[in-house]
C-alpha cells in the first residue's frame, strides 16, 4: 500500500481482532455467562465516563484542566495550528470543528487536506475580523480552544464565556525562532495527546538541518546574499517582513543577509523607494499573498515598477513552499524550509536533490510517500492558499 497513517493502524489492528472473534468476552467455559447458567441475565448499562482530565501550563503561564484527548477543537488567530496539531497528534482531523478562514484557506490547498480531508469540513465562522465570535464558537460546543496569546487580553473572551482555551504565542513565543516557537507549541500539544517521540523527533530535524547548513556555510569563503521576505499585499501595498520575526531566523540560518531586519521588527508596509535602496539580490514571496514571481518578472504585480531590482534581473524571485502549511511560519515541515532556503541561497555549496529531501522527510516523519505531482503541488503552490489574509492582520 503506497500510503500509510500511522495513527490509523491501532483502530484496523483493534478490527482485524474483533473481527476474528478474538474481541468477544464470554466465561462460558467457567459457567458464569446467561447462557451457561441456564437463566436470563439483565446487565446494568454502564454510566457514561467523564472525559480524562489533565492539568496543563499554557505558553502564557495559565494553569488549567483540559480534555487530555478534546473531541471538539477550534483553532483560532494561530494561523499554523491546525497543521501542528495534526502532525502532533497524528489525527485524522474529525474533532477539528473550527478554525480561522487564513488557517482554513491554506489548509485546503495543502498537503493537510490530502492526508486528512475531514480538515476541509471545519467551520470558519467564528470571527468577526479578528475578534472571536463567542456566540457563533458555543454554538459548536468545543471542549477545547487553542486561543492566540500574543496580545494582552487575546484570551478573555473565552474566559468570559467559560470556554476552555490555552494560549499560544507565535511571533512572540521565542523572538522569531521557529525552532524554539514550534518546540512550544510542541510542549502544548503534549498535553493533549500530542506523541512525544514523533514531535521529539522533529525538533532534531530541524536542529540537525540548521547545525549541518552552519558547518557547510562555515567551511566557505563565499559572500552570503541580501534578501527579504515580501510578506503580503493588499491593494498596491506590500509588507515585508523584518526583525525579531521567523524571517530573520530562516535567513541568518540559511545563508543570507537580511537588510530589513537591521529597520524594523515584525512586518511593515514600504515603498518601492526603500525596496530599490535594499536592492536585494533574492525576494521570498510568502503564501500569505498570492503574488508569484511571473508577476514580478512580467512587471505587472501591484501596478509597480520591479524590473531595475537584481533579484528580477537575475530570476530571483522565489515563492516559498506550502506543504503541510505555508513554510514561513513554524509548521511541521520547519526542517524542510531551511533545507530550501540554503539551496536557494547558495546553490553552489548545497547540491542535493531538494525533491529527494522532501520524499525523505515526508516518508519518515509523517509515514506518507509523495508522489511527483505532490511535490510538485507543495513546491509550486495555489494563489488560493492566501485566501482570508490582509495587511496588518
Amino acid at each position: 500500500m503506497k500510503k500509510r497513517f500511522n495513527f490509523l493502524l491501532p483502530a484496523a489492528l483493534a478490527l482485524l481482532v474483533c473481527l476474528t472473534g478474538a474481541c468477544r468476552k464470554t466465561s462460558a467455559a467457567s459457567g458464569n455467562t446467561a447462557e451457561a447458567a441456564g437463566t436470563a441475565q439483565v446487565v446494568a448499562k454502564p454510566e457514561p465516563q467523564a472525559a480524562a482530565k489533565i492539568l496543563a501550563t499554557d505558553m502564557i503561564g495559565r494553569e488549567l484542566e483540559v480534555p487530555a484527548k478534546p473531541e471538539r477543537v477550534i483553532t483560532d488567530r494561530i494561523l499554523p495550528f491546525p497543521s501542528t496539531y495534526f502532525v502532533a497528534v497524528r489525527s485524522g482531523m474529525e474533532e477539528v470543528v473550527a478554525m480561522h478562514p487564513a488557517s482554513k484557506s491554506a489548509a485546503v490547498n495543502s498537503m493537510l487536506n490530502i492526508m486528512a480531508p475531514a480538515v476541509a469540513r471545519a467551520n470558519t465562522d467564528i470571527f468577526n475580523g479578528n475578534t472571536p465570535n463567542v456566540e457563533e464558537i458555543m454554538k459548536l460546543r468545543p471542549d477545547l480552544v487553542f486561543a492566540y496569546a500574543d496580545m494582552e487580553g487575546a484570551i478573555d473572551p473565552y474566559e468570559k464565556a467559560g470556554i476552555t482555551a490555552l494560549g499560544i504565542r507565535a511571533a512572540s513565543a521565542a523572538g522569531g525562532d521557529s525552532i524554539e516557537t514550534l518546540r512550544g507549541w510542541f510542549k502544548v500539544l503534549a498535553y493533549t495527546g500530542g506523541d512525544k517521540e514523533g514531535m521529539d523527533s522533529i525538533i532534531r530535524e530541524g536542529e540537525k538541518a540548521k547545525q549541518t547548513i552552519a558547518q557547510t556555510l562555515a567551511a566557505s569563503s563565499g559572500a552570503n546574499p541580501s534578501a527579504v521576505f515580501l510578506f503580503s499585499t493588499t491593494g498596491n501595498n506590500f509588507e515585508i517582513a523584518g526583525g525579531n520575526f521567523f524571517s530573520e531566523y530562516w535567513l541568518k540560518n540559511s545563508g543570507a543577509e537580511d537588510p530589513a531586519s537591521k529597520e524594523f521588527q515584525g512586518r511593515k508596509v514600504v515603498n518601492m523607494e526603500q525596496l530599490y535602496a535594499w536592492n536585494p539580490d533574492i525576494i521570498y514571496i510568502t503564501n500569505f499573498t498570492s503574488l508569484s514571481p511571473e508577476e514580478i518578472y512580467q512587471n505587472t504585480a501591484l501596478g509597480l515598477d520591479w524590473g531595475s531590482l537584481k533579484a528580477v534581473k537575475n530570476k530571483r524571485v522565489h515563492k516559498v513552499p506550502l506543504g503541510i502549511y505555508r513554510w514561513f511560519p513554524p509548521s511541521g515541515d520547519t526542517p524542510l524550509m531551511l533545507y530550501w532556503l540554503a539551496q536557494k541561497n547558495h546553490p553552489e555549496l548545497f547540491t542535493y536533490s531538494f525533491e529527494d529531501v522532501l520524499k525523505k522527510y515526508y516518508q519518515e516523519h509523517y509515514g506518507y510517500d509523495l508522489n511527483q505531482d505532490e511535490i510538485a503541488f507543495i513546491l509550486n503552490p495555489n494563489a488560493a492558499a492566501a485566501a482570508g489574509y490582509t495587511v496588518g492582520r
